[in-house]
């Protein structure tokens, strides 16, 4: 980015802030170019952050400690396993249950049941996520 469009940029954020105009457009205001985004993933605290810090974060935490933040990596890698597991689980019972009807053993009823069955095995796998703690 050039200089000039930077200044350009910070001159009109201070009218804006000038006529008092609400933040959101300020913000609005404030772009980087691709190539300037440093970040995968935006995580905002919970108590010290701003509501729009909070609306555009991708992971808002509740609380402000930062010590929280190796669990938070730690589960979502978890979270990418288990998400993983369900839908290899979930395509395979499909898979099979699509052969046994086609050779007609299984029947259309058995096949809904079969079918919702494994739904919610995927949902109780996916539960088992919440009581999930790091081990140390």
């Amino acid at each position: 980015m050039r200089l000039s469009k930077i200044i350009g940029q910070v001159q009109a954020i201070d009218r804006m802030v000038d006529e008092d105009v609400p933040c959101e457009d300020v913000l609005a205001q404030i772009t980087l170019p691709a190539e300037q985004k440093k970040a995968d993933i935006g995580i905002a605290m919970g108590g010290v952050g701003s509501d729009i810090a909070l609306d555009v974060a991708d992971i808002a935490l509740v609380d402000d400690e930062v010590k929280e933040l190796p669990h938070l990596i730690a589960l979502s890698r978890r979270m990418m396993i288990t998400i993983k597991c369900n839908m290899s689980f979930s395509m395979g019972l499909n898979f099979v249950a699509i052969v046994l009807a086609i050779i007609g053993i299984l029947n259309p009823v058995v096949g809904a049941l079969v079918h919702n069955a494994g739904s919610v095995l995927v949902i109780i796998n996916s539960a088992l996520l919440l009581q999930w703690k790091q081990n140390k």
